[in-house]
């Protein structure tokens, strides 16, 4: 029986080699082959045959339908014929299967194997029925209308609106790019390709000052907020950034050298074109507060609840990002010592960051749900090595004691996408898991720190210096802005019922650190 290769999954903006292909699929050359033949279309006609990823995953998402049926009630799928057969009533047994379902056997009248389907109480009946003698043999086929999905669709893969000419420049760059992470790789070829679409694939060998200056004139365009493709001033500038680096290393390759020198000034935006984009960008997030109240009104019922909010808390103790939380160990969690320990080898953090996060000094509740997760784990078997975060289908129906085998972290962020949402239900703002930085960020200028704590508190956010911290996090939102300039040359002071015993205590180790300098001699 041939494979679905479901869970597989080739990149679109990529391109792929033969060799590629057979380690992505775990295939001979001669499979990849088959698959030339059966429609899957090379870049070009050029050896070796590379292969775009949105061109792979086409071809196998239309394998899987040509293979897919809807059976009438009287049909079955043979595995041997491979197409849907329709055995006599007479040739037909029933049986229950362990798990107590109806399953109705037959034999397939082409090749004599047998075949077999879960059937309904109402088949069975029906069946049954077909069986006296003085019911018409029409009603096993009564159902004979149904369209089978895939039966006569055509074998071909429509490809004609990828750009595949300049796909083995691409591929080259690819080579080079293994310099980065896939992420990134990832991020570049996203501009690449959306450079290439809107000059409909032109090859980049005949590219022109005037075809760059269209690329630029269009993410002008979509830096307006109203645009319907908008795009953020995060996102443009990075695009930009990644068509020029593209662009600096085209320049070098052979038979490229003859494009214009000054194809990369053609790309850069002026600044009030970011500016106006950066306006329109303001990040949502709550206060450390406002954060411990959604905490707080969290369900915390059953296993998936529990988990939901402890991926919700740490993401405020730690300012973790999503990828990073989802693939944490219990043995990252280091309760003794109240650290997070982002083991770059094990985790998937931000440019390969290791770093040692100390908890932050936030609300006790935060600690406390996360301290009783892992108690939670631990409780139930689950060792240091396990995920932190594990998959429910673990937490019920968890491995045997002792097994050589860790329960793996899991591979995506939704996960923690997830728990943000629960969290934001009952929330007029829907959150990011990103807003856990920017509380973070934001908490730092609201205490009375020295300049040194400063600086560890943004180094403990992962940050080089506590300019990156000022320059992307938490920033002063309008409101804000207004209410503490309407309180400057006020003599009151700032009154705040719910001010935590951290920041009491920071005030007091300033106000004393203060008295002792004022006393020195």
């Amino acid at each position: 029986m041939s494979r679905s290769y479901k869970n597989v999954r080739p990149k679109k903006n990529w391109v792929y080699s033969v060799e590629d292909l057979m380690e992505l699929y775990s295939v001979t050359d001669n499979t990849v082959s088959n698959w030339v033949g059966e429609g899957l279309m090379p870049s070009d006609s050029q050896r070796p045959n590379l292969f775009q990823g949105a061109s792979v995953i086409r071809f196998h998402q239309q394998k899987r339908k040509q293979t897919s049926f809807i059976l009438a009630a009287s049909e079955f799928y043979c595995l041997t014929c491979k197409i849907p057969i329709k055995p006599s009533t007479e040739m037909m047994t029933f049986d229950t299967a362990s798990n107590g379902k109806h399953m109705c056997c037959a034999t397939c009248p082409r090749c004599s194997r047998k075949v077999q389907k879960f059937v309904s109480e109402t088949d069975r009946d029906n069946f049954e029925n077909c069986r006296n003698p003085n019911t018409t043999t029409e009603c096993q086929h009564e159902e004979d209308s149904t369209v089978r999905g895939g039966v006569g669709s055509s074998s071909e893969i429509n490809t004609s609106d990828l750009c595949v000419r300049n796909d083995r420049i691409i591929y080259k760059w690819l080579s080079y790019a293994g310099r980065y992470d896939v992420k990134t790789i990832d991020r570049h070829l996203a501009a690449i390709r959306y450079g290439e679409a809107l000059l409909q694939g032109k090859p980049f060998q005949t590219l022109t000052t005037d075809d760059v200056a269209k690329v630029r004139d269009d993410l002008k365009r979509r830096a307006k907020w109203d645009a319907t493709d908008h795009l953020s001033s995060s996102s443009i500038k990075h695009t930009v950034s990644h068509l020029i680096a593209f662009s600096e290393w085209l320049l070098k390759q052979d038979g490229f050298k003859r494009l214009p020198k000054d194809i990369t000034g053609y790309l850069k935006l002026p600044k009030a074109t970011v500016a106006a984009s950066t306006a329109m960008d303001s990040k949502d997030f709550p206060t450390i507060e406002e954060a411990e109240d959604l905490l707080k009104q969290m369900p915390s019922k059953s296993l998936g609840d529990q988990r939901a909010r402890a991926i919700f808390a740490i993401a405020f103790l730690g300012a973790l990002r999503a990828d990073t939380i989802a693939s944490l160990k219990i043995k990252h969690f280091d309760i003794g010592n109240k650290l997070i320990l982002q083991d770059a080898s094990t985790v998937r953090a931000k440019a390969g960051k290791h770093i040692n996060i100390r908890w932050f000094p936030i609300q006790k509740t935060f600690a406390d749900i996360v301290i009783d997760w892992v108690q939670k784990l631990r409780s139930l078997g689950f060792t240091g090595d396990d995920s932190l975060f594990l998959d429910l289908k673990f937490l019920k129906h968890r491995p045997a004691l002792g097994s050589p085998q860790a329960v793996p972290v899991m591979s995506t962020s939704h996960v923690v996408t997830q728990a943000f949402a629960i969290a934001s239900q009952n929330s007029d703002v829907k959150y990011t898991p990103h807003a856990a930085k920017h509380t973070i960020g934001a908490e730092k200028d609201m205490r009375p720190l020295t300049q040194l704590e400063r600086k560890a508190w943004s180094v403990n956010m992962g940050h080089e210096n506590e300019q990156t911290t000022e320059r992307h996090y938490g920033k002063l939102a309008d409101e804000q802005r207004f209410e503490v300039l309407g309180n400057i040359g006020k003599n009151e002071l700032t009154k705040n019922a719910n001010i935590s015993d951290e920041v009491k205590i920071a005030i007091f180790d300033s106000f004393f650190r203060q008295l002792k300098l004022l006393r020195t001699p």
